[in-house]
């Protein structure tokens, strides 16, 4: 696969026509239950400083691509992973590696795995599942299984993803475009967990959340509920991450579009709660956003506290896949 090299300093004339940085939070988008997006105390001025802001060794990407954040090289900062599921120069779905450190300037690992192309069926996570300190790719097949349900293939790290560590069919259905997926150690055992977020035509007219267990191979739920966030669309991505620091990961809701502040939001239900409560609710210093962005957190800084990292893919000011980080 070609890359592009991108610009590696902005020009602020070029920041202004991408980035817009509103007013405070005043209301959350018109449909949210509470009304309001507010920030508790704790996170007062979350998300309303751009602590990064570039463009990347990666060309303007697409649809076949996705993207999550995980310290690859482990040296302590967050890198980004790019995983090419279709038409690639290796018949297989690779992964693409830029270097934290580097200012995702510099690939760290560029390779093709043992999964097969793969389509809008997939999901995909990165997760420590073998515990050897090395990120996995945890690939979840969402409809047309063997399985007739969920599956679950995850390829290992340490092999830079040329093996299959785990291979499985789960206690969840097939699912489908209303299902978003992470991985996050929900009950504490040291395992991954897989957090299913279902987020409409759900039985409890809410966001719902089932957990399958890490520990039980994914044969078994370890939560499901609805939680304090209506049902929601594709103007929102999802995100698990321990944001109150209780040890307990947290849902991380990002509100890209059609929001009461014009800009893009973010809602955090508290897993100490059960999703029940939220634990911040806040405007950011990023406009509001489109499909041609993908979110994730991290903590970049490394002050202790999760920061947004905001993907841009394509129609960018660089000719590049721009990555901007919200502390």
């Amino acid at each position: 696969m070609r890359t592009m090299k991108a610009i590696a300093a902005l020009a602020p004339v070029v920041l202004g026509a991408i980035l817009a940085a509103p007013g405070g939070a005043v209301a959350a988008g018109q449909d949210h239950p509470q009304g309001k997006a507010t920030t508790s105390q704790a996170g007062a001025a979350a998300f309303r400083n751009f602590i990064l802001q570039t463009g990347t060794a990666l060309h303007e990407t697409d649809d076949t691509f996705a993207t999550a954040t995980a310290d690859w090289d482990r040296d302590g900062r967050p890198d980004l992973v790019a995983v090419k599921k279709s038409r690639t120069g290796t018949n297989s779905t690779e992964v693409h590696v830029l270097s934290g450190a580097s200012n995702f300037q510099r690939f760290v690992l560029q390779t093709g795995t043992a999964l097969h192309e793969t389509d809008g069926t997939f999901d995909f996570a990165l997760a420590d599942w073998d515990r050897d300190g090395r990120p996995d790719l945890v690939a979840i097949k969402k409809s047309r299984t063997g399985t007739n349900s969920t599956e679950v293939h995850i390829l290992s790290g340490a092999s830079n993803f040329q093996r299959f560590i785990f291979q499985s069919g789960t206690a969840l259905h097939e699912t489908d475009g209303t299902f978003d997926f992470a991985a996050a150690d929900w009950d504490r055992d040291g395992r991954p967990d897989l957090v299913a977020v279902k987020k409409s035509r759900t039985g409890t007219n809410s966001t719902e959340v089932h957990v399958l267990s890490g520990g039980s191979g994914f044969q078994r739920f370890a939560l499901q509920t609805g939680t304090a966030l209506h049902e929601t669309d594709d103007t929102f991505d999802f995100a698990a991450a321990d944001w109150d620091r209780d040890g307990r990961p947290d849902l991380v809701a990002i509100k890209k579009s059609r929001t009461g502040t014009n800009s893009t939001e973010v809602h955090v239900l508290s897993g100490g709660s059960g999703f029940q409560r939220f634990a911040l609710q806040t405007g950011t210093a990023l406009h509001e956003t489109d499909n041609t962005f993908e979110f994730s957190v991290a903590d970049w800084n490394r002050d202790g506290r999760q920061d947004l990292v905001a993907v841009k893919k394509s129609r960018t000011g660089t000719n590049s896949t721009e990555v901007h980080i919200l502390g």
